[in-house]
């Protein structure tokens, strides 16, 4: 059922109606569970959508929804209890394959600090990486790093200088003296951390000079090969970073080139269940408990919040409506399916992304005998029009690189994989979902956002008036700072924008984050979990309030503004009407309906287009609109366009 349709029974009801949307955000989805409880103790929710995180938080609002009398939002407040009682539930979400182990290592070990999980980054990461190659490419390495230890030594033991002048000695051993630090200072990272950890890693690089130290006498020959062998030093320093970099590159170039395609292009697929090993711990992954897998996660989170047992879509009480991104094509799709398209689906190619209970409500029906592209000796089914719910959020949420994408098939004629990924891509904050020009009730939004400058409140929430503040602002310093902000940018702008246009901005709560805080930071301490939770509900409140206090003045001031805004596009299309009515009068009446369109008519028809009188009619009554200036209406225009189905 579209928003904003059906007979919900009297207008007084619909102010106890409201559509949410949630932004998407990995771990930053621990914000919104509270949130939807606050807001669903005066509200009923008719449509839920969101991408990525927020497609996990909008199914469980409407699995929460669907087992309200049940006690379905104390179970989802409880939610919150589970991630932050226990050790790094979160991260234990994130299982990989023994194929991907080796990779995510690296990933964990880079998201280790002393002050959220006790270890260091550097030794995790050292575990990761010599963990990461095979023997070869060990002993490669260990070459390498032995010709790096003992190269100064050899060089200033086996180099004279007969004959060479003083002067010559002399200047030699201060230009070494002056360049060997300068360089290997700007060389090494050394970074921003605490002075005595720059100190040692600086000692630490110069091991291989450490042998000399002992030999020097005030020679200017001996010196000048002290001086030379700090040249070979950083040469062979730079030789065995080189080295490093093309084993480990070399590593995931033909890892990536084998089994990106079987690995569905991440290292999370989702199920199957991993058990850390004492190396994996060492690298940063958390020690396994009784946390199942993230898909198996999900969908039993959906049954036990809803009280349903496989919960599809035609149980939900509410209109649930996920983005995602088709990459095959390079377009969002809007979860569950809503065009004719006949999908099908792999058993095989599912079974590593979904529990096995989930790909069994698939069903087994038969698609005349056709192959997998990726598993040719098995057979494609057809895939259900009432979907399990757990599959579409599994669809919404893969994050490249890190959690699997989702393959369906299409027989077009010959079947081909159609790629799934992360909603975001095309629709981080999917807004527009719910909107209507002229809605029954307030589609709200949560969504997520950086601190702008110190000192901020932490959720904030723009006022409805007449004022264009509306978009949040970001500093952008250095240059990754700035190609985060092109991405960004690149896959959200439209979301902004919309977002802050009048009748938008004033019922969208912006929870704000500090770094370290939701993201990618799977490894976050009980304490920030209960934080970022208690920042949503203080979103959900004050939405609930604002729209509800004063008898619900705030939420006649939002349909108020709608109007206003309706009003002037009405407008808009009634002087179109006037001004090019006749034009398409006569081409309503004497254009012959072309044969290749004529499969758009029931009854194909053997002229022009029959609904000519119609047509007549509609450009009569849009250009019958009261014509002049529009006064009051608000100070941003927006466009009233066709836009293709998501």
């Amino acid at each position: 059922m579209a928003a904003g349709d059906g007979d919900y029974g009297d207008y007084e009801d619909f102010d106890r109606c409201c559509d949410l949307t949630m932004r998407g955000g990995a771990t930053s989805g621990i914000v919104y569970p509270l949130a939807v409880v606050e807001l669903s103790k005066h509200y009923r929710f008719r449509s839920l959508g969101g991408a990525s995180a927020g497609a996990i938080g909008a199914s469980f609002a409407a699995a929460a929804e669907r087992g309200r009398d049940s006690g379905g939002f104390d179970r989802l407040a409880d939610t919150v209890t589970w991630f932050a009682s226990g050790r790094q539930r979160l991260a234990q979400l994130f299982q990989p394959t023994r194929a991907t182990r080796k990779l995510y290592r690296l990933v964990t070990a880079t998201m280790q600090s002393r002050e959220t999980t006790g270890r260091s980054a550097a030794v995790s990461l050292v575990f990761a990486l010599l963990g990461a190659i095979g023997p070869r490419a060990k002993a490669a390495l260990a070459a390498a790093l032995l010709v790096w230890l003992a190269g100064p030594a050899l060089w200033f033991g086996a180099v004279a200088w007969p004959g060479f002048p003083t002067w010559g000695l002399a200047a030699i051993v201060v230009v070494a003296a002056v360049t060997v630090p300068w360089v290997a200072v700007k060389a090494l990272p050394t970074g921003r951390g605490p002075l005595p950890a720059r100190i040692g890693l600086l000692l630490l690089a110069a091991v291989p000079l450490y042998p000399i130290v002992p030999r020097l006498r005030v020679d200017w020959a001996v010196l000048a090969s002290a001086a030379t062998a700090g040249v070979v030093w950083l040469v062979l320093g730079f030789g065995l970073a080189s080295a490093v970099v093309l084993i480990y590159a070399g590593g995931v170039r033909r890892f990536v080139r084998e089994r990106a395609v079987s690995i569905g292009f991440g290292l999370v697929p989702g199920t199957g269940g991993y058990r850390a090993s004492w190396w994996d711990r060492r690298c940063g992954m958390p020690k396994s408990t009784d946390v199942p897998p993230l898909s198996d996660w999900l969908a039993d989170s959906l049954d036990h919040l809803s009280g349903v047992r496989g919960l599809r879509f035609s149980d939900l009480t509410t209109n649930l409506v996920l983005m995602s991104t088709d990459v095959s094509e390079g377009r969002p799709c809007r979860l569950p399916f809503t065009s004719d398209d006949r999908w099908l689906f792999c058993a095989d190619c599912l079974a590593g992304v979904l529990p096995a209970r989930v790909v069994d409500l698939l069903g087994d029906e038969g698609a005349d005998d056709k192959r997998c592209p990726l598993h040719p000796a098995t057979a494609l089914r057809v895939l259900p029009a009432d979907l399990p719910v757990a599959l579409a959020v599994r669809m919404s949420m893969p994050m490249p690189g890190l959690i699997s994408a989702v393959p369906l098939v299409r027989a077009e004629p010959e079947p081909r994989v159609h790629w799934f990924s992360d909603g975001g891509i095309t629709s981080n904050f999917p807004i527009h979902f719910f909107d209507t020009l002229l809605p029954r009730w307030p589609t709200f939004g949560l969504t997520l956002q950086g601190y702008p400058a110190p000192g901020v409140q932490d959720v904030w929430l723009p006022e409805q008036d007449a004022s264009q503040e509306g978009r949040p602002w970001r500093s952008v310093t250095g240059a990754v700072g700035f190609a985060q902000a092109v991405l960004d940018t690149a896959l959200g702008w439209r979301d902004a924008m919309q977002s802050a246009l009048p009748g938008f901005r004033g019922r969208i709560a912006h929870v704000r984050l500090r770094g370290g805080e939701g993201g990618t930071n799977l490894f976050m301490r009980p304490e920030t979990i209960r934080a970022l939770a208690e920042r949503g509900r203080v979103a959900g409140e004050l939405l609930r309030t604002r729209f509800t206090q004063e008898g619900g003045e705030r939420t006649a001031r939002y349909r108020w503004i709608r109007m206003r805004i309706a009003m002037r596009e009405y407008q808009e299309l009634a002087r179109q009407a006037r001004e090019r009515g006749e034009q398409y009068r006569e081409l309503a009446d004497g254009y012959p309906v072309p044969e290749e369109l004529k499969s758009w008519f029931a009854d194909p028809p053997a002229g022009t287009d029959p609904f000519s009188a119609d047509v007549r009619l509609t450009l009569d009554q849009l250009g019958g609109l009261v014509p002049g200036p529009f006064d009051g209406a608000p100070p941003v225009n927006p466009d009233l366009r066709l836009n293709p189905a998501e």
